[in-house]
């Protein structure tokens, strides 16, 4: 079964009761918090999967770190469930926007590094990373001082 991505626009404020979502017993409480306190502000419409190849790739050979913010927060969630889970915030905004616009990438490039990380090849793995870049940086423009973007995987 393909992963789904989730790109939801929350007030920073609600950062602590997403963790307590992540935290319940119950599998779908983050998701459901998410998509009660929040807003999709992109869609991804390939396999969620992407973006375990994709973010160390956009990390080592394009220097945008998306993993590094509200570290504290997103190791809560990660101890709690098994969706790979990531925040972006205005910070993050202010150093990767321009650089995360689909425009500087190139798909076949992306499709080589895809194969080179992962040792498999796979005809559409361009296309889908290009795809993940467009939805992050959709996304990323939707931060701000108040909310951030969380990205959930899985």
């Amino acid at each position: 079964m393909a992963a789904t991505a989730v790109f939801t626009r929350l007030p920073r404020a609600d950062l602590g009761e997403l963790v307590a979502a992540a935290q319940d017993d119950d599998p779908h409480a983050l998701q459901a918090f998410l998509a009660a306190n929040g807003t999709t502000v992109a869609d991804f419409d390939y396999d969620g999967a992407v973006f375990p190849v994709l973010l160390p790739i956009l990390s080592d050979d394009y220097d945008i770190e998306l993993e590094a913010s509200e570290n504290e927060v997103v190791a809560d969630i990660a101890e709690a469930t098994e969706t790979l889970v990531f925040i972006m915030t205005a910070e993050d905004q202010d150093k990767y926007l321009e650089a995360l616009n689909p425009d500087n990438f190139d798909e076949e490039e992306l499709g080589d590094a895809y194969q080179d990380f992962t040792e498999e090849e796979d005809e559409d793995a361009g296309e889908m990373m290009l795809a993940g870049i467009a939805a992050l940086h959709t996304a990323l423009a939707e931060a701000d001082a108040g909310h951030v973007i969380v990205v959930t995987v899985g």
